[in-house]
């Protein structure tokens, strides 16, 4: 069974990094520390997505880091070890595992405790579960889950459970003084002034 090794998580979003090119960014948190790369550009053709992903596997590879691609598979199938990363409604995980094979990493997204529990049932390596704090990105999901929604959600799987939304530093301790493994983040890093400092507090946080 694939393992998730990075406590951090880093979400991509170009639209997010202060108007810095989203591989010149990236190129600075690599270079201060090894997190998962989860590349989310949802809005990017196909083809777009799969140059990105190539021009970051070629970065995430000298720097041992785990790249996640989000949602599309045929995406990560072209990339050596690349992982995939579902959004809840998604492909059900024990397709997209059929589909990828059982030695690529395979990250779900979940909203709830009851889709945390689903997806270890259905074989994925780890779980994203939030927003665990106020966000201006997770809105759409309702309302925070909560440090206690979250430590019920570890307390119930064994597979790693990572709290997204609204992280900073000081909540990541939080977040992992709970059960979490670790924790998931976008505009703490990529809007971040010195993006290699906010990476590097993240870890050191969450480790």
């Amino acid at each position: 069974m694939p393992q998730l090794e990075s406590r951090l998580i880093v979400v991509t979003d170009r639209h997010q990094t202060k108007g810095r090119p989203l591989l010149a960014v990236l190129q600075q948190v690599l270079a201060a520390g090894a997190p998962a790369i989860h590349l989310r550009e949802r809005d990017l053709p196909i083809r777009d997505l799969l140059t990105l992903a190539r021009e970051l596997r070629a970065m995430t590879g000298p720097a041992h880091s785990r790249l996640i691609i989000n949602d599309r598979i045929d995406a990560a199938l072209v990339l050596d070890d690349a992982g995939v990363h579902l959004r809840s409604s998604s492909l059900p995980v024990a397709v997209a595992r059929r589909l990828m094979g059982a030695r690529r990493l395979l990250g779900v997204s979940a909203h709830s405790i009851h889709e945390v529990e689903q997806a270890e049932a259905e074989g994925a390596d780890y779980v994203v579960l939030g927003p665990i704090y106020e966000t201006p990105s997770k809105q759409r999901y309702g309302s925070p889950l909560g440090l206690a929604a979250l430590e019920e959600a570890c307390r119930r799987v064994r597979i790693p459970v990572l709290g997204i939304g609204g992280i900073t530093a000081v909540r990541a301790r939080e977040v992992r003084g709970v059960g979490a493994f670790g924790v998931a983040v976008i505009g703490a890093i990529l809007g971040a002034p010195d993006c290699a400092a906010a990476t590097r507090a993240l870890i050191e946080a969450a480790s």
